[in-house]
């Protein structure tokens, strides 16, 4: 779990209540610390990003200049990210929109990869008509998602990257069914390829938007070149236990051998594959020209493998999806990062002295419900859960799953119902007034854990992140 420097400015958190979608605002903020950004920069597919690494990063700021127009790199000397060409940026009131993207990794950059026609105007990214081959650099180009803040918000917290990979990772081998009899070789082979179909050349267009989601829209897919010299395998005797061929490689190898490509519709994989092969005891050379999976979809970031088999005559392709960092040689599975802040608890419902905060009483004399809220930046599908870690059974939290009262939950994501990554997120914390120690007696106190569970099952502690300071406890007091 990592730890940032998240700076909250209290005092200007006076009322807590959900902002409307960020928007043009001229407000000066009423306290400013400079613009900082959390660390360590990460994305949706790995823990974080390497250190050698350098972005771009800009700030659209009142969507008509850019505020920031800056690189990120690692100050190994003080263990941070930081500007590149030294410089202080202070909060300016109104709109701020950041994002970024890789400008170069070790010896090999974003410029060289896209080459002329490369620009960003605005918050549009534009990046040139490029031909992805076995030739071509294996660059892992990443674009940030969109962080919006409006300056009423009061909220100068350290700004979260959360960095997407443009391309998809792909692997096609092929091979002869393992329910074909061993030292049988049913076909000579002559070549199996990816064909002209096969659209690998793309231009892209990022635009980072406010409401912290990316449009990405691909033009001009076309078949740019072969993805890798043909092969004329010669009509070579083909059967089970034969080293597997590497079809985008076009070479023979025992394991799996990925490249990047463009991300794709399940119409552009359509009759891209050919093997063209000649069946024992037959004199013609056959073309059997093969499609992806019906509802194959290759997206960025996400790492796709796939076989292509014959058996009893008929070549198939089979897919499997793997995590972005999967080899066939890793032994461990690396834990998946989480980041989230605190933003604040809303000072007309409770009372707050240090990690102490305490129910205040309504004009009734009734206890008020404690109001707090806070945001999760990754993982960006969740499950959020507010546990109190003691005299539970005298506190209720809302929102919960109906079943247990005295645990919060939610869920993060894109679905309908879930809450966006980087969104305000508002719970209560409610205790009945029966329940109340009578005068005299000393008060209940309850602290609280904050985690996540992500998709893939695993739980994660938020509390370095939220409670960073040490955890709240949270007071029902005395009549």
């Amino acid at each position: 779990m990592m730890s940032k420097h998240n700076t909250i400015w209290m005092a200007a958190l006076t009322a807590l209540t959900i902002l409307p979608a960020c928007h043009r605002n001229e407000l000066v903020p009423e306290a400013s610390s400079g613009i900082r950004f959390a660390a360590p920069l990460q994305t949706k597919a790995t823990d974080a990003v390497s250190n050698t690494d350098v972005y771009q990063i800009r700030d659209w700021y009142n969507d008509n200049r850019y505020h920031i127009e800056n690189t990120l790199a690692y100050d190994t000397a003080n263990s941070k990210w930081d500007y590149g060409t030294a410089a202080t940026y202070e909060w300016s009131g109104g709109t701020h929109l950041f994002f970024s993207w890789l400008d170069h990794s070790d010896s090999y950059s974003t410029a060289a990869f896209f080459g002329t026609g490369l620009s960003a105007s605005g918050n549009t990214l534009t990046l040139p008509a490029t031909t992805l081959t076995t030739s071509t650099a294996q660059y892992d180009f990443m674009y940030s998602n969109p962080v919006c803040r409006n300056t009423s918000g009061n909220d100068y917290s350290d700004v979260p990257l959360v960095f997407n990979h443009l391309f998809a990772q792909v692997a096609v081998s092929f091979q002869i069914s393992d329910q074909t009899p061993a030292g049988e070789h049913p076909i000579y082979l002559h070549g199996v390829y990816m064909n002209d179909n096969f659209k690998n050349s793309k231009e892209t267009t990022i635009t980072f938007n406010q409401d912290g989601t990316s449009d990405v829209v691909f033009s001009n897919a076309t078949h740019g070149s072969d993805f890798s010299t043909r092969v004329n395998w010669g009509g070579i005797s083909y059967g089970k236990g034969d080293t597997p061929i590497a079809v985008l490689s076009q070479r023979q190898m025992p394991t799996k051998d990925f490249y990047f490509v463009w991300p794709a519709e399940h119409a552009e994989l359509v009759d891209v594959i050919d093997v063209v092969y000649k069946i024992d005891g037959e004199t013609d050379i056959r073309t059997s020209r093969l499609s992806f999976p019906k509802g194959t979809k290759w997206l960025g970031g996400h790492k796709y493998s796939y076989t292509v088999t014959y058996m009893g005559g008929i070549f198939k392709v089979e897919e499997t999806v793997m995590d972005w960092n999967y080899t066939e040689l890793a032994g461990t599975v690396e834990e998946q990062s989480a980041m989230a802040s605190w933003i604040g608890w809303d000072t007309s419902t409770c009372t707050i002295s240090g990690r102490n905060i305490t129910f205040k009483t309504d004009e009734h004399g009734k206890l008020m419900k404690i109001h707090g809220m806070f945001k999760i930046y990754s993982p960006t599908q969740c499950t959020y859960h507010i546990n109190l870690t003691q005299n539970a059974n005298y506190y209720t939290i809302t929102p919960n799953d109906g079943a247990n009262l005295h645990v919060g939950t939610g869920s993060i994501g894109s679905s309908a119902g879930d809450i966006l990554p980087g969104v305000n997120i508002d719970f209560y914390i409610s205790a009945n007034d029966d329940d109340r120690p009578a005068a005299g007696d000393p008060p209940i106190e309850a602290g609280l854990s904050f985690s996540v569970q992500a998709s893939g099952g695993r739980d994660f502690s938020l509390d370095s992140e939220i409670q960073r300071d040490g955890a709240y406890t949270i007071i029902i007091p005395s009549m």
